[in-house]
Formats: structure tokens, C-alpha cells, sequence
């Protein structure tokens, strides 16, 4: 089942501040930093588990797990033990003209009670795509961007497949603090370095998510970019 469009919150000057994605030290354990990881191929997104980097986290592993169902899959960490999911990103190359990214996942849920780990944001838990830029220092506004027609929210079509193709033109993309730039998006796109999900709640994109009650896991089936 595809969703085509998502609803932002409306975006005052407070509100463009709250919106702040991602920073230095987004979580409190787990990986910190890119690795220094480079794409086997050009222009592919690999759907090897090993290939995608769980990072900002706790409670998970260092790479998603292969899944039968997909490509890679993880289950959606304890809030009791502490744990909580925020980036998963696979490296990526471009030597050709970007047009778009798609993604199919499904969430398979039962009876699942998220947590959203920012307790300035608020539920929905969410997760929506990301780029990133090759060496993102975590700091530039414009070293990330995400794509607003892509948000999720967890447990509003779970055990679904769920689907967006979303293009890379600048009014479709939102960097750190929240704003559209078409210049800055471009330089971003045109030094990509990064692809992949991030999870949050309705306004931080990538501060973390948990699970306190119930059972998720999370489904990644295909991401391409073309």
C-alpha cells in the first residue's frame, strides 16, 4: 500500500527550531560517526544487511540482520533496557544525475506501544527517508536532508507494505532545522554520501525511538536510487 503525502506540523519560528533533525551526540550509546565506508558500486544502493549502519543507538547491533522477508530487518529496541533506534544509513555514490528515491519496507507489529525518545517531541513515533552528505561533520544545517512525503507514522498501517517514491527536487526536501533551500539542496545532492531512515517523533526526524509494551519489527524490502 503506497502513501503519497504526509502532513507536516505547521512551521513557526519556534517550531523551525524544534524541528532540529539530528546533532552531535543524538544518542547516548552506540555508534557515533559515519564510518569510513565507501559504496562497492556506484549509483547502487546495496540491500546487504552489512552494508547499513545502525548509528546514534542503543540496545541494537551494529548492522541490521538479513530477513527472509526482505533485505535486512531489526526489532525495535526496549525502552525499559534503555534502548532506542534512531539513523540507519548505507553508504552511497553518485556519478550520474539523481531523479528520485523509492523505498518498500512494512512494519510487523503487534500490539505496539512506541516511545519517542525526545521529550520535547511527541507521538506519533515516525520514520522518514534522509540523504546525507559525503563527510557530514553533524553540525552543517545542510549536511542532511529529509524527505517530507515520506514520514511514517509507526503503528498507523503496520503488518502493511508500505511504499514512496519521492524526487530529489528541493521543495520535496527539508534540511536540519527544517528549511528548503534549492541551492544548498543541490550542493548536497550533487556530494552524497549517504542514503537511509531515520527515526523520531513528529518534529526531531532522527532523536530516537523505542518500544515499551508489544513486539516491532522493522522491514526494509527494497531502496533505490535513480
Amino acid at each position: 500500500m503506497s502513501i503519497h503525502s504526509a502532513r507536516l506540523c505547521a512551521m513557526t519560528c519556534v517550531v523551525a527550531l524544534v524541528m532540529l533533525s539530528g546533532c552531535v551526540g543524538l544518542g547516548e550509546s552506540g555508534s557515533h560517526g559515519l564510518p569510513d565506508m565507501q559504496p562497492e558500486q556506484p549509483n547502487v544502493v546495496s540491500l546487504q544487511a552489512d552494508d547499513w549502519y545502525i548509528l546514534y543507538s542503543a540496545g541494537l547491533p551494529s548492522n541490521p540482520s538479513s530477513d527472509p522477508d526482505g533485505a535486512w530487518s531489526f526489532d525495535f529496541p526496549s525502552f525499559q533496557a534503555g534502548g532506542h533506534v534512531n539513523y540507519i544509513e548505507s553508504p552511497f555514490q553518485a556519478t550520474i544525475p539523481l531523479h528520485s528515491v523509492s523505498v518498500v519496507f512494512k512494519v510487523e507489529s503487534e500490539a505496539p506501544q512506541y516511545v519517542v525518545m525526545d521529550t520535547t517531541d511527541h507521538l506519533p513515533a515516525t520514520c522518514r527517508l534522509m540523504i546525507e552528505q559525503q563527510n557530514d561533520n553533524m553540525s552543517d544545517p545542510n549536511g542532511r536532508w529529509w524527505a517530507n512525503a515520506s514520514i511514517y507514522n509507526l503503528g498507523s498501517q503496520d503488518n502493511q507494505i508500505i511504499s514512496f517514491t519521492i524526487p530529489f527536487t528541493s521543495d520535496q526536501w527539508t534540511n536540519v532545522i527544517g528549511q528548503a533551500n534549492a541551492s544548498a539542496f543541490a550542493a548536497a545532492l550533487s556530494n552524497i554520501g549517504w542514503v537511509g531512515i531515520t527515526f523520531g517523533g513528529q518534529y526531531f526526524a532522527g532523536h530516537g525511538v523505542a518500544i515499551r509494551g508489544g513486539s516491532s519489527k522493522f522491514v526494509l524490502i527494497s531502496y533505490s536510487v535513480e
